[in-house]
């Protein structure tokens, strides 16, 4: 699996160590970082690869499969309880972070004793997530294998962990069986990870249940079932027998591995991490190899050109691209003043999607609660109490979850295009500096755009945490055992302060969720306006520093330049060289 993709991100770093190596024009440390960067980035491109599903329905089994290994504790009864995240490591590491910051390295055997519902029952250890570098070759690459607890199961805390991690889930692997087909709570699921997962693989487990001639029947069913649900017509359904897939490849079972349908879901996985997820990654590197290339040949092309030239030419030319520098060091900071500008309308739309959400759901909550305090009337006022506080938590995270969702594409469309307007703004201020110097030594000079652009650093699932508490249930409890009050009147007093509590908890919610898009916001788009700003200044260095060393070298000895010259000469060689490497890979990627 990933062979393809590994072999081209290979290329594609030796091609960043290469232009590395041109240590002989004594590379600046602004292109040295800019190379470390790339690197660090195309090296680390983390793809979170989710295993997904109801509770037994073998999603450890088929993670121990992928692996060759029986990593992952499984047994008949409900078993993960936490996520588990595995990434490649060059030898066997299990970590397990806590709640509380703490993080504990245990051996593979007490693994259950952290990731299980019999070794940590209602996660009683406080443990966050389980993180396993492991040293298959399945994960290089940046892959992240992460196991989930199933929905489903009596175990609520199970559930919303599995919730909670769907935010950063870049393709599924949805796990359901034969032998129960698809059931109601199933599709109720998977509803849910449509609008966080782009890519979704559905996998249909346990085929090894079912008689041969049965399996292309419950195929067909399930499939037509998943078209009517999600309303598409192209979903492709793979049958697997997760345990013949992990036996087979344990003991190198040929047969096994065959009959359990491996293969084809093998071979689906590393053609879209390749074609698809990673070409995107891979084709984002390249460009910003080529860009950073480019600029050392520019670099090198000036200083031979400057070298060449007498000194007070040079003199001239240094002093009208100065003054060219101040003017662009203006437009610089005009387009700063737009990106703050546009940061400012994003939020200021916000505040409006948040008035108008007060506006349009508060009365309609209130009608619920109302609506709902009549129906259950006659409840004693203990249950009254308990069920009125419940229907308005479920009605105010109901209410929150549609809003966020719509409020967190919304945004990412908008930073996409407003990151995007900046980032040409900048490259366009970077290529009249070029421009400026290119026209001056009458270098030819190719424009390639890096591919950058702002994202919101997380998607914004649920973000108002445990259900919200509207009344003090014990303390109603205790006030209305004594039967101090009438049944009829104890219930309109419940209702009453239960409103008044409404119009506050949903202030509440809407400004946590406002502090919380605006800290995101302003992080993203304080880091990327500082990371474009500092290129512009590493270009106009750049090129500054290649003029100040040819007047250097002006005044120097004849060996001296003719030394450089015969250098920068060599180096040109090797940058067409690197180039034609660079256009191999980008055939390769296409």
């Amino acid at each position: 699996m990933l062979q393809s993709y590994r072999k081209t991100q290979a290329k594609l770093l030796k091609a960043l160590d290469d232009i590395r190596q041109l240590n002989t024009l004594n590379l600046k440390d602004t292109i040295t970082e800019r190379i470390d960067e790339l690197s660090k980035k195309i090296q680390q491109s983390a793809f979170y690869l989710v295993v997904l599903g109801e509770f037994k329905r073998g999603k450890s089994t088929l993670i121990n499969a992928i692996l060759k290994d029986n990593l992952l504790p499984t047994a008949v009864i409900p078993l993960t309880s936490i996520v588990t995240m595995i990434h490649y490591g060059p030898e066997e590491k299990i970590s397990v972070r806590f709640k509380n910051g703490s993080i504990q390295n245990i051996p593979r055997r007490a693994l259950a004793d952290y990731v299980t519902e019999r070794g940590n029952p209602d996660n009683s250890k406080g443990v966050q997530r389980v993180e396993i570098a492991y040293p298959a070759d399945t994960l290089r690459g940046g892959v992240h294998l992460i196991d989930t607890p199933g929905v489903g199961s009596i175990f609520e805390t199970n559930t919303q962990a599995t919730y909670d991690f769907l935010p950063q889930v870049d393709a599924a692997l949805f796990l359901f069986t034969a032998d129960p087909p698809l059931s109601r709570s199933e599709l109720a699921f998977l509803r849910d990870v449509c609008q966080y997962v782009s890519k979704i693989f559905f996998v249909q487990n346990k085929i090894d249940v079912v008689a041969p001639e049965d399996r292309e029947q419950s195929l067909a069913f399930s499939e037509q079932v998943l078209r009517q649900v999600l309303g598409n017509t192209e979903i492709r359904l793979l049958p697997l027998s997760a345990k013949l897939a992990l036996e087979g490849r344990l003991i190198g079972d040929e047969d096994k591995i065959s009959q359990s349908y491996f293969p084809q879901l093998e071979e689906l996985l590393t053609q879209f991490l390749t074609q698809e997820k990673g070409r995107v990654l891979l084709h984002s590197g390249l460009q910003s190899a080529r860009k950073i290339l480019n600029d050392v040949e520019y670099t090198a092309q000036l200083e031979q050109k400057a070298i060449e030239m007498p000194l007070k030419d040079l003199e001239q030319k240094i002093a009208l691209f100065q003054k060219e520098l101040q003017k662009i060091q203006r437009e610089r900071d005009e387009n700063g003043y737009y990106f703050e500008a546009e940061i400012r309308r994003i939020m200021d739309g916000l505040d409006r999607e948040i008035k108008r959400l007060q506006k349009n759901c508060l009365p309609e909550l209130m009608e619920d609660l109302r609506e709902q305090g009549e129906k259950l009337q006659h409840l004693p006022v203990s249950r009254y109490v308990e069920k009125m506080e419940t229907c308005l938590s479920e009605g105010i995270i109901r209410t929150f979850d549609n809003w966020i969702i719509q409020q967190e594409k919304a945004l990412n469309e908008e930073f996409a295009r407003v990151s995007r307007q900046y980032s040409d703004r900048t490259n366009q201020v970077i290529d009249r500096l070029i421009q400026a110097s290119a026209k001056l030594f009458d270098i030819p000079f190719e424009t390639i755009q890096a591919d950058e652009s702002l994202h919101a650093d997380s998607r914004f699932y649920y973000l108002l945490g445990d259900p919200p508490r509207f009344f003090d249930i014990a303390g109603a409890l205790d006030f209305f055992s004594r039967k101090i009050m009438p049944k009829s009147f104890s219930q309109r007093k419940v209702l009453s302060d239960l409103m008044k509590k409404l119009p506050e908890r949903i202030d509440a919610n809407c400004g946590r969720v406002r502090a919380d898009f605006m800290r995101r916001v302003q992080e993203s788009f304080l880091e990327f306006r500082w990371n474009l700003n500092a290129k512009i200044d590493a270009t106009a260095k750049s090129i500054q520093d290649a003029m100040n060393e040819a007047v250097v070298l002006q005044k120097a000895e004849a060996h001296e330049r003719d030394k450089k010259k015969a250098i920068l000469h060599e180096a040109m060689q090797r940058i067409m060289s690197i180039q034609r490497d660079l256009e191999g890979i980008a055939s390769e990627i296409a």
